[in-house]
């Protein structure tokens, strides 16, 4: 069942941890993530890596709770639904924005919600959907003030008010900041940021100026490190606290002194794509033929050493909307030989799959080659860099591409796990160029259900819709394996793959 705003607010005055005396302390650690940071803005914001660091330096009206902890209030000193349409908030009074912008006023919080629904200088925020159906933020005080919906909204308070999307900007500070605005933020958490360098890090710092309880550590300096392997040394050596690895990577470490190995289940998509504009693949019989001729078994298998469970839709066990009898195909090379054929491709063709130059990916697309290449399709590896490919599938880049492997984190919100499918993310995130107006309304529909039961029927229909499209092979819904020294305690949130990094503290 989805938690109710009682649930949310139960544990008002809840901590996720007792925020141990400064002289036990290290004074700072350094985490590890596997892509480079780009904007850290919440609304227009790339991906995991930048969020995590938002959260960190902005406040919301209610915070996540980490490490199983309740939510609890964070800006606000009442938040209360007053209808199914309605949220009233009083915000705390004296929240100092940094770099001396001044207090938080209920202004603030208009501007950093109604941007994502109306966009700002002519872009479109690509996480609109995490604001779905909200009308306006009607100012009523300096510090009230009222958030109206145009229908009631699944989800509100967990991936809008909660989460990444919650977060409160200084509406001056951004217009006067402008596109720097993304890497010298300005925020009023309990962290800032003192230091952004692309390709390498970024740098928190305790803000003095913060009236909520301190962050764990005094500095959290927040490391891109693309390689699973250095990263690995990094955490055998003194350079790392903590970080995400690869089950194969993590395995060994479950050895060494110190270190503390943590698995999860995962909450993320990973699965094979086909461009379906693009010919051979706009033929649905080229796209069954390849379903077909792959066993996601095997590669994932090969990807994950066998940690990783196989994924057959695109909604998770732990998520409302999982569609439990989803169909997963056998193998069946003759069948897939047989719809090439038809399709007028009996003697085969070459292609590329884009992937990701990290070993789980690779080493799947080396086992797809294997298994096309008995229906006769060629395969080139294009193994990119995180920056080139996470661009490859946007705009008319993305026009080029024809099969692909990719990740996307997710969260426990249906609509938050759907969105990148829709109609309007062409070009954005649906690199599968795949449009269906039925599966766009069912997301909407979803949208506004409270109902759980009828909420997770239209989400088995819009994957259905989804498997009818034989643009999708799913792979697995990931693992999460976190390796870190016994002298820290990380802080994660529901998802696991997100973090309070300002929460993160001595064990």
């Amino acid at each position: 069942m989805s938690p109710t705003r009682r649930d949310l607010l139960g544990g008002a005055t809840a901590l996720a941890f007792a925020t141990p005396s400064y002289a036990q302390q290290k004074a700072g650690i350094s985490v590890r993530v596997d892509r480079d940071f780009e904007v850290l803005d919440p609304a227009f914001r790339s991906g995991l890596q930048d969020g995590n660091i938002v959260r960190a330096i902005t406040q919301r009206l209610i915070g996540t709770g980490a490490n199983g902890a309740p939510p609890a209030l964070d800006a606000a000193s009442r938040v209360e639904q007053t209808s199914p349409t309605t949220v009233e908030f009083t915000l705390k009074p004296g929240q100092k924005f940094t770099d001396g912008f001044g207090d938080m006023t209920a202004d603030d919080v208009k501007f950093s919600y109604e941007r994502f629904i109306h966009g700002q200088d002519g872009r479109e925020s690509p996480y609109k959907g995490e604001w779905a159906n909200l009308k306006q933020v009607d100012v009523t005080g300096p510090l009230t003030g009222t958030i109206v919906l145009e229908r009631p909204r699944a989800g509100l308070f967990t991936i809008a008010l909660g989460d990444t999307a919650g977060s409160i900007l200084c509406r001056r500070a951004v217009a006067e900041r402008g596109r720097e605005h993304n890497t010298r933020p300005v925020g009023s958490g309990a962290m800032m940021v003192v230091s952004f360098e692309k390709q390498r890090q970024v740098v928190l710092r305790r803000n003095p100026d913060f009236a909520g309880a301190p962050s764990g550590y005094e500095q959290v300096t927040v490391r891109y490190v693309p390689d699973p392997r250095t990263a690995e040394l990094g955490l055998r050596g003194t350079d790392l606290d903590f970080g995400a690895l690869p089950p194969q990577v993590a395995e060994p470490l479950r050895k060494t002194p110190g270190l503390v190995v943590l698995e999860q289940p995962g909450i993320a998509n990973v699965w094979l794509g086909m461009n379906v504009e693009k010919p051979p693949f706009n033929d649905i019989r080229v796209r069954q033929a390849i379903q077909l001729a792959l066993d996601p078994d095997q590669m994932v298998l090969a990807g994950y050493n066998g940690r990783a469970p196989r994924a057959n839709a695109l909604i998770m066990p732990q998520v409302v909307g999982h569609w439990a009898e989803a169909p997963a195909p056998k193998r069946d090379v003759a069948a897939a030989k047989k719809l090439m054929s038809e399709a007028g491709h009996a003697a085969g063709f070459k292609a590329r799959i884009t992937v990701q130059s990290q070993p789980v990916y690779q080493t799947m697309a080396l086992v797809a080659r294997a298994q096309l290449a008995e229906i006769g399709i060629t395969l080139d590896v294009d193994a990119q860099d995180a920056g080139s490919f996470f661009s490859s599938g946007k705009g008319d880049a993305g026009k080029g591409l024809e099969l692909f492997m990719i990740r996307f984190n997710g969260k426990l919100d249906p609509n938050f796990l759907a969105q990148w499918f829709t109609t309007a993310q062409i070009g954005t995130w649906n690199w599968q160029r795949w449009s269906d107006p039925a599966f766009d309304a069912l997301l909407d529909q979803g949208s506004a259900e409270l109902d759980d039961t009828k909420r997770a029927a239209l989400f088995v229909q819009a994957q259905k819709l989804m498997a009818a499209s034989a643009a999708f092979v799913w792979l697995t819904y990931d693992v999460s394996v976190f390796v870190y020294r016994a002298t820290v305690r990380p802080a994660l949130l529901p998802t696991g793959i997100d973090w309070a990094l300002d929460r993160f503290a001595p064990a």
